[in-house]
């Protein structure tokens, strides 16, 4: 078994679960980060069958002294893997949500990943080799009326990981950013998944294949992984269209969901 430790933070459901699980299977101990009372010390029982060591922090990380709390916590182990997983989302028309539903997601989203990162990177550079998996999304490659705050909060992402991979190209820290399409997390996103169109359904990609395949890129040192062939099409088809033309495009698709 290795004397290696992933710290995967909403590791608790969704994505960060089968992420704990596809690094278990890969000998990787792990650390688990979710809020209080949410099943958190069942899943690390998961991750212990697997044949590793497992711990888990329960805290909310929208708040700074409990991220520097998590930091201290985690930084008592070799950690040679990061993946901020955590974040929050949803559609809404930015006149009818609050400033704390706004403020919650900027810090989840973007603060959260930032401040964690800062503060385990020296731990992460002492290991031989070391890897961050930062988890955007596909929201991230156009603006999208009725989920405004959210693209903007999964660009920023894209461009720290990017910058963060420029300033550690010299070093042993490899840092990856994944845009995963649509994935069924939990059953309130399911719900809102199947009210989509049959364009959005055809590229959900199921969360053991997206741990896969993102698990798979950080390992070979890519800068973005794509998770599954219908959204590697679409990042082509946004990549080549005027932004005016996407953002009428998907928001018109939010706004029907929204309307149902």
């Amino acid at each position: 078994m290795k004397n290696e430790y992933a710290l995967i933070t909403g590791a608790s459901q969704g994505l960060g679960k089968y992420l704990c699980f596809a690094l278990a299977k890969r000998n990787y101990n792990i650390l688990l980060v979710s809020l209080p009372n949410e099943n958190l010390e069942s899943v690390t029982k998961q991750v212990k069958q697997f044949g590793v060591q497992a711990d888990y922090f329960e805290t909310d990380i929208t708040k700074k002294q409990q991220i520097i709390d998590l930091a201290n916590w985690a930084n008592k182990y070799p950690i040679s893997i990061l993946v901020n997983n955590a974040g929050c989302g949803g559609s809404k028309k930015i006149d009818e949500v609050s400033v704390d539903y706004i403020e919650t997601m900027i810090q989840l989203n973007i603060t959260a990943s930032t401040l964690i990162t800062k503060l385990v990177l020296p731990n992460l550079n002492h290991q031989p080799k070391a890897y961050i998996l930062n988890i955007s999304s596909m929201a991230a490659f156009s603006p999208i009326g009725y989920k405004t705050v959210y693209p903007a909060t999964k660009k920023f992402l894209e461009w720290f990981s990017r910058g963060l991979h420029y300033e550690l190209k010299a070093q042993n820290t490899s840092v990856t950013v994944v845009y995963p399409g649509p994935m069924r997390t939990n059953e309130e996103v399911s719900n809102r998944i199947n009210q989509q169109s049959k364009f959005v359904n055809a590229g959900v990609v199921d969360l053991e294949t997206v741990a896969e395949l993102s698990l798979n890129g950080m390992f070979k040192n890519k800068r973005k992984v794509i998770p599954g062939k219908l959204n590697k099409l679409s990042r082509f088809i946004l990549a080549i269209l005027p932004t005016k033309t996407t953002i009428a495009m998907l928001s018109k698709a939010i706004k029907k969901e929204l309307d149902t």
